[in-house]
């Protein structure tokens, strides 16, 4: 067998030691890979959270360029109907002075008409009065014309006997 040297320290600690350290650099290793992934996993959510603030910014913009379109709509769609309803006015008003001149235009008419119609009515009593005093005058000459024809032939016949 052979004896240990004094000089010589047991290489078992020291190997236990390596072994630790060996150990131990495995796992910083590890953990280094490991913090690499992470790492990598981290970027890609920052990544995608970028993108979904993006896409939030995106559907911020499109939601308001959505209400201005609405508002747009609304807006032209009230002056479409203010437009529509000055024109119904409009078309109103100038059917109702139509009518009125119409009326007015009807009743001068009538006016007119009842005018000539009692200037006929009082030309025509005038005229009856007229044929009456004629026809009175005429029958009180044939009258008087018949009463002297009797006359006279009461004188013939007198005459004759």
């Amino acid at each position: 067998m052979r004896q240990a040297c004094p000089d010589l320290t047991d290489p078992v600690p020291a190997l236990d030691l390596g072994q630790q350290l060996q150990l131990k650099v495995q796992r910083m290793h590890d953990i280094e890979t490991e913090n690499q992934k992470l790492r990598e996993t981290l970027e890609e959510y920052n990544k995608e959270f970028a993108e979904v603030k993006n896409q939030e910014v995106t559907i911020k913009a499109l939601k308001e360029k959505i209400r201005e379109y609405e508002q747009t709509l609304k807006n032209q769609a009230e002056n479409i109907a203010l437009e529509k309803e000055q024109k119904l006015q409009n078309d109103f008003a100038e059917k109702e002075r139509k009518l009125q001149e119409t009326q007015m235009s009807t009743a001068s008419k009538l006016e007119e008409a009842e005018h000539k119609v009692q200037a006929l009515q009082t030309a025509l009593e005038k005229t009856r009065t007229e044929l009456f005093d004629l026809k009175t005058k005429y029958d009180e000459e044939t009258t008087a014309k018949a009463d002297e024809i009797e006359m006279i032939m009461t004188d013939l016949e007198r005459a004759n006997q």
